[in-house]
């Protein structure tokens, strides 16, 4: 009895991370970014993206959004903080290209829509448009598990699993 006990305690514990967009999953090594790729932000992935609609990966509250409209911030009630990146030197565009729907302090649900991206703009004034999802204080997750890179993915679908500390 105790052993199932700790198993639904411990299935508590687990989150499904689901994609921000539709595209192309692929590891943070290959990013065209050091930070990035050096996992300098955390562990996380990247998606080259097929769709212009950006999504919640997590529950949780916005904690940050950056002026420039290219970072979301979000908190788990877990405490885990995620990084929502639209794209790489989007910063330069002053808020350009990317259109925010939340606000900070707001509860979002996974799934729910959070931006929307101008991919035709971005790629047309030679900026890469990937989005990157990185858990910045991955320290507190005892687990994350390896997606399948290099396929295809829609959005809102189960990219990998996360497991918390005690």
């Amino acid at each position: 009895m105790f052993r199932i006990f700790d198993l639904l305690k411990s299935r508590a514990r687990l989150s499904k991370v689901l994609a921000p967009v539709q595209g192309r999953l692929f590891p943070l090594e290959d990013v065209n970014d050091e930070i990035f790729a050096s996992k300098g932000l955390g562990e996380g992935f990247a998606v080259q993206p097929s769709s212009d609609l950006i999504y919640a990966p997590l529950n949780g509250t916005v904690t940050s959004l950056f002026p420039t409209n290219h970072e979301i911030g979000i908190r788990t009630k877990e405490g885990l903080d995620l990084l929502i990146h639209l794209g790489l030197n989007t910063v330069e565009l002053g808020g350009g290209g990317c259109d925010i729907l939340v606000e900070a302090g707001q509860e979002v649900k996974k799934g729910q829509l959070l931006a929307t991206m101008n991919r035709k703009l971005l790629r047309g004034l030679g900026y890469d448009d990937t989005v990157i999802v990185t858990y910045t204080n991955d320290q507190i997750l005892k687990g994350i598990s390896v997606p399948v890179f290099f396929r295809e993915i829609n959005a809102k679908r189960t990219v990998q699993t996360i497991s918390y500390l005690s």
